[in-house]
């Protein structure tokens, strides 16, 4: 929390938005299963 408080919150927030890019991507080109959980029990 020490790191928060004396650092920017701004690299936590652009790590989150790459994150979502990069899985909405997959989902989009086929590559990662939104039902994946699903299939699999």
């Amino acid at each position: 929390m020490k790191f928060i408080s004396t650092k920017s919150f701004m690299p936590f927030v652009y790590y989150r938005v790459v994150l979502g890019i990069v899985i909405i991507a997959l989902v989009a080109t086929g590559a990662l299963s939104p039902h994946a959980a699903e299939s699999a029990g």
